[in-house]
């Protein structure tokens, strides 16, 4: 059986990337382009201060339920819960160097 595999052909490689792939390396340029042609527009075209005041909280409540929300985001990061040491410190149990 091993001199049935040493007399095969070695196989082709194929490549994965056809020539007219959209993608170039490491990302889009053709995609890179058009979003910022994109933002420039609509940073020309639109009142981006009154967008701005429009978003804002209409309230001190309204600032503070949102300050809140954001902190409650923030507080728990990969790695705060010990059943999610082994993502942050692969290899470890404790999550300790």
């Amino acid at each position: 059986m091993s001199q049935k595999i040493q007399n095969q052909p070695p196989p082709k490689q194929v490549d994965s990337t056809p020539q007219d792939s959209a993608v170039q390396g490491e990302g889009d340029y053709e995609a890179a382009r058009r979003y910022r042609e994109d933002v420039s527009n609509f940073l020309a075209r639109e009142d981006v201060e009154e967008i701005a005041q429009r978003a804002a909280p209409s309230s001190a409540m309204e600032a503070r339920e949102l300050a809140l929300a954001a902190e409650r985001g923030q507080l728990r990061s990969k790695g705060d819960d010990p059943a999610d040491v082994s993502a942050m410190y692969p290899g470890r149990e404790d999550g300790k160097p």
